[in-house]
């Protein structure tokens, strides 16, 4: 009941009750009659804020860019240790969506470097802000409230960076370290015995074709190279308008690039003589008995093609690296699993392949690597090269040609 009857009696022996307890008393208010539901559909009241106080509707972050482990964050450290909940951010800077705003310029603090949020406040009358992460007052530029493209004043409240959580920047000159390179991809490919025995060459080759209208090539300056990887490097010169050849190099000690040109070739130009060499690549390979894995040879190979462009070396490999610079020797799995030992497999045997690809990482060079099959790759040492460049790593045990595995590789 809403009344002053028997309700209120119940009200007054909680409040005795924790004034016993020694709990400071509070108020309580009496509702007299129902309340009206009806008034929930209503307009609420208009919000009165203070002059120069600013209202953002979208200032929290959508969950496909920024998601929390947590829903609340503990205020101490030592109260999330007693929790014993990860705390953790997952972010996706690069989402594909088109709503995204783009902002019309960029503004930075000046000691933590936080781009200038809804979260910031306008102090000195609007000529300062100050940082929401260090506190830093910072000058707001002169062309802040100016559109340069209309010569006009604009409102600064109607600023995307300002109304936004998660806006687009659009990065000037000052921020680019070289004009903008062609798309580049060299695909590393096992062609060895290990390889050829899971029909790995045909399916990856198969799947490089399919793939390739989905390369990013807008403005038709993509370029794209095939090597193939035993214990020689087969390279393919791709002319444009002639039949392609296959470049063998037995010399893995110190690569060379069997030609000047035609080896990393533009896609929309050579893709004829392209889809020549993938068509033709299982085949070619279907019976090769070479045994071993030259792939830091092949990655130095790369590195030649790639050096004054960057972009992306591809390699999907079947058998570990046993020939040139950069082999691994093999590890007794077996007798260390389930010792003190077993940790030591995790420990990547030397720095070479971390070194090259800090090297290439500064020449804007990634890597992904694609183990297929069940030979032991020694993940920990060669996965350093997708670790340390911000590329991708997958495995596929299971992979053979025309079993689930490899559809799912080719999918």
């Amino acid at each position: 009941m809403y009344g002053q009857g028997q309700g209120q009696g119940q009200v007054d022996g909680l409040t005795q009750q924790f004034g016993q307890m020694g709990m400071a008393e509070f108020q309580t208010v009496v509702l007299n009659g129902r309340p009206d539901l009806a008034a929930l559909d209503e307009t609420p009241p208009a919000m009165r804020l203070a002059p120069g106080t600013m209202c953002v509707a979208a200032s929290e972050c959508a969950p496909q860019f920024q998601r929390s482990t947590l829903n609340a964050v503990p205020r101490t450290d030592k109260l999330l240790k007693k929790t014993r909940l990860p705390l953790g951010l997952l972010v996706t800077p690069v989402c594909a969506d088109d709503d995204v705003a783009v902002a019309p310029d960029i503004v930075r603090c000046r000691r933590c470097r936080t781009y200038i949020n809804p979260f910031v406040a306008f102090t000195d009358g609007g000529r300062r802000w100050r940082c929401n992460m260090c506190g830093l007052s910072n000058d707001v530029p002169l062309t802040f409230d100016y559109d340069s493209a209309t010569q006009t004043q604009k409102d600064r409240w109607a600023r995307a960076d300002l109304r936004n959580a998660v806006v687009e920047f659009v990065a000037p000159l000052e921020y680019m370290v070289r004009p903008p390179m062609p798309p580049a991809y060299v695909f590393l490919i096992d062609v060895s015995y290990a390889s050829a025995q899971l029909g790995a060459p045909g399916v990856v080759a198969q799947t490089i074709r399919d793939t390739l209208d989905q390369l990013p090539d807008a403005d038709g300056r993509t370029r794209v190279a095939i090597i193939g990887v035993d214990a020689q490097l087969h390279f393919f010169q791709m002319r444009t308008g002639a039949e392609p050849q296959q470049l063998v190099v037995g010399d893995v000690d110190d690569v060379v690039l069997p030609a000047p040109s035609d080896l990393l070739v533009n896609l929309s130009d050579a893709r004829s003589s392209l889809d020549i060499v993938l068509e033709r690549f299982g085949a070619m390979f279907s019976n090769n008995h070479g045994v071993g894995n030259a792939l830091g040879p092949a990655i130095r190979a790369a590195q030649q093609m790639l050096g004054g462009i960057g972009g992306r070396i591809v390699a999907i490999m079947a058998s570990p690296p046993t020939t040139g610079e950069g082999l691994v020797e093999p590890r007794a799995e077996g007798r260390d699993l389930g010792t003190p030992r077993e940790s030591e497999l995790l420990r990547a045997q030397g720095t070479w392949y971390k070194n090259v690809a800090a090297d290439c990482s500064r020449a804007q060079i990634a890597f992904d690597t694609v183990f297929v099959g069940q030979q032991a790759m020694d993940v920990a040492t060669v996965g350093g090269l997708a670790r340390y460049t911000g590329g991708t790593l997958l495995h596929y045990p299971a992979f053979m040609a025309g079993r689930p595995e490899a559809v799912r590789f080719s999918s």
